[in-house]
């Protein structure tokens, strides 16, 4: 991780730098309101300052977030270095919306430990206890769907994991400065069919290279684009249904089915994940582009993500040496034999533990592909792909081509680099570029560039 100075934050400050944009936090003393570096608020003297790394600690000290610069939608930076591996790991879970409304114990449990000794890392490394950082990071939550979501306050109360809207009222008010008004305004609103959300985005977003990108590799009944509007049906733990979502005006507009207010943290992880949303892609193109100016052309390329690891694991294994275009036909046979529907007859992706050798002897390609589809399934049913990624090369027929692609486009990563890939090498060829280890840690966003290049 990059070493930073109070000076190199106090410039960060003095010029408005998105590129430290969520690696630090500007308290101010005299107004107990912290900001992003992006604010563009007046500046404030220096000896009125305190830097600090995590919006949670500016919380924790007594600070609220600017109304402004809305510091709560700021990219995410989690630094291994500074926490221990458990802490670390706790935070994860509850950030990414798996256990926000979670029991001490229920998390203690996941990562099978005490929930005292769980407390005690959290006061050690953070200096408050979990349920103290839990509840700073719902409070956040929440007030991402009193501003953004047409969701009621009592519906907000529920994704929070709250029965009645008392809990929720005496969170914002505990950690966050939020008008009565809205409060009272959300109680009044109707139920609606949809769920609708803002999502606010400080860097440009190159939705159209998403949109083309993904038109090539649509699943049918399942994914579609009209007009500017990606749609996927999705399902999470049994819960069936859809999102739609759009780019204007610097902001995401999502709409969810109403079926995902209970999973509402984790769904918006997913999509998060899925659009790379938690990415300063400004800084990252401003390094790639003065190591490989000729290969940066265009603005704004994030991680054509999709919605799974397993998915991305049955794209990657149907474009194992061939197009894009026989790819896309080969997945759209695997899933038309083994996808699900609901009631409204709406398709959704398979699920490993629905994939038979019976079933793909109607696909048509050669066996060895069948085989490695099949292997894959099972594996997957065995092992939390997430976690055993590195080991998924215990199956025959997968490789690092493969095991980067799931990583790059179901996982987010970052560093990924490849160069096995016919179109990378092509694209090697053709700009000369022969040192990539430069480009570190962010080989991912070289290896989208350089696609797009074709």
């Amino acid at each position: 991780m990059e070493k930073y100075t109070t000076d190199i934050f106090k410039q960060a400050r003095m010029s408005r730098d998105p590129r430290f944009d969520g690696k630090v936090f500007i308290a101010v003393k005299s107004t107990k309101i912290f900001c992003r570096t992006i604010c563009p608020a007046k500046l404030p003297l220096e000896k009125n300052v305190i830097y600090y790394l995590s919006k949670e600690e500016a919380i924790s000290a007594g600070y609220r977030p600017c109304f402004r610069c809305k510091p709560e939608f700021s990219p995410s930076y989690n630094e291994l270095s500074r926490y221990s591996i458990i802490t670390q790991k706790a935070v994860e879970l509850i950030q990414s919306g798996e256990m926000l409304t979670a029991s001490i114990e229920e998390i203690a449990s996941t990562l099978f430990t005490s929930s005292r000794n769980l407390n005690k890392a959290f006061t050690k490394n953070l200096g408050m206890s979990l349920k103290q950082f839990q509840n700073m990071v719902k409070a956040l939550f929440a007030k991402k769907l009193l501003y953004s979501s047409n969701l009621s306050i009592v519906e907000i109360s529920e994704a929070c994991g709250y029965s009645s809207v008392s809990g929720l009222y005496n969170l914002i008010n505990r950690f966050l400065k939020v008008p009565v008004r809205k409060l009272l305004s959300k109680s009044n609103e109707e139920v609606k069919q949809t769920i609708d959300l803002k999502i606010p985005y400080m860097h440009f977003y190159n939705w159209d290279f998403f949109l083309t990108f993904q038109s090539k590799r649509l699943i049918n009944h399942i994914e579609s684009i009209q007009g500017k509007v990606y749609r996927r049906t999705i399902e999470i733990e049994n819960i069936k249904g859809y999102f739609e979502i759009k780019y204007e005006d610097n902001s995401f507009i999502v709409t969810l089915s109403r079926s995902f207010l209970p999973k509402m943290p984790e769904v918006l992880r997913k999509i998060s994940v899925m659009f790379d949303l938690n990415s300063n892609v400004s800084f990252i193109e401003d390094k790639l582009r003065n190591l490989y100016p000729s290969v940066i052309k265009d603005k704004g390329l994030h991680i054509p993500g999709v919605f799974s690891a397993y998915e991305a694991g049955i794209r990657a294994i149907c474009g194992q040496q061939v197009s894009v275009s026989a790819a896309t036909n080969l997945l759209n046979q695997f899933v038309s034999i083994f996808h699900t529907e609901d009631e409204y007859a709406n398709h959704y992706f398979p699920c490993p533990q629905e994939i038979t050798m019976s079933g793909l002897d109607r696909m048509k390609t050669t066996q060895s592909k069948k085989d490695t589809l099949f292997a894959f399934s099972q594996w997957c049913c065995n092992h939390n792909i997430n976690s055993h990624i590195d080991s998924l090369d215990q199956v025959k027929g997968i490789g690092p081509w493969t095991i980067n692609y799931i990583k790059l486009r179901g996982m987010n990563a970052s560093d990924i680099w490849m160069e096995t890939d016919l179109g990378i090498k092509k694209a090697l060829n053709k700009f000369e570029l022969r040192d990539s280890d430069a480009a570190a840690p962010w080989r991912s966003y070289l290896s989208i560039h350089l696609w797009s290049n074709l």
